[in-house]
């Protein structure tokens, strides 16, 4: 099994708890590679993600730093696809649909075994000519075998889940600022490094994660806004 989730995780979570002072370096890369017992290069894809999410930042000739930690506020929603699909200008374009294999990474969020059987969902939303929001999503594929004989383009995914026999009861969901990299910047038509929101949702089915999802969203199209009682 990869150990680079587990490196990316624990360094996450020291980063996130204050374990490494702002403006101090990270371990290097071969410092990183002796605790853990990996190669420098597996180091290296866990600082690579960590990077691209926000978390750390490089300095040639420096080292990895700490961005500062990350204050967890408030609540948001998102609107459902239906609401979404019903606007006249609106579009999903499925890019693709397909069962896969777990990779050790989804195995971990959807807490499976590497190579159990997932499916894998790309969809491009659109508005006229405006390219807006990027999903990719993966669903425990035992608990809804037939799902790729539906639509995806016009139905929603939550809603056919619930028709087929697995009710939807929580959703954890994480909202961040991220630079998009060269895959999702040509997506949305933006310049490399462009920032972006990107929205993690993890969907249960009573104790069992059904459902997560990656939610690319152009950050000078959308904003996200909430009602609530104080």
């Amino acid at each position: 099994m990869a150990k680079y989730p587990l490196i990316k995780t624990t360094l996450k979570d020291r980063l996130l708890g204050g374990h490494y002072a702002e403006g101090l370096p990270l371990p290097s890369e071969p410092q990183l590679a002796r605790e853990f017992e990996v190669s420098r290069m597996t180091a290296r894809r866990a600082i690579d993600e960590l990077e691209r999410e926000g978390y750390v930042y490089r300095v040639q000739g420096a080292g990895t730093f700490p961005t500062g930690k990350r204050f967890r506020q408030g609540m948001f929603r998102v609107r459902p696809f239906k609401e979404w699909a019903r606007h006249p200008e609106h579009r999903t374009t499925v890019l693709r649909a397909m069962q896969i294999e777990a990779t050790p990474e989804i195995a971990i969020v959807l807490q499976l075994q590497p190579g159990d059987p997932v499916i894998f969902i790309h969809r491009l939303r659109t508005a006229g000519d405006e390219a807006l929001v990027i999903e990719k999503r993966y669903i425990n594929a035992a608990l809804v075998p037939s799902l790729l004989d539906h639509n995806l383009g016009t139905e929603s995914i939550h809603e056919t889940m619930v028709s087929m026999g697995v009710p939807l009861a929580r959703v954890e969901q994480n909202l961040e600022a991220v630079n998009l990299r060269q895959e999702e910047a040509d997506l949305l038509r933006v310049p490399l490094g462009t920032a972006a929101f990107l929205l993690r949702r993890t969907t249960y089915s009573g104790a069992v994660r059904a459902s997560y999802v990656n939610y690319w969203v152009r950050g000078d199209r959308y904003a996200f806004q909430d009602t609530f009682e104080p």
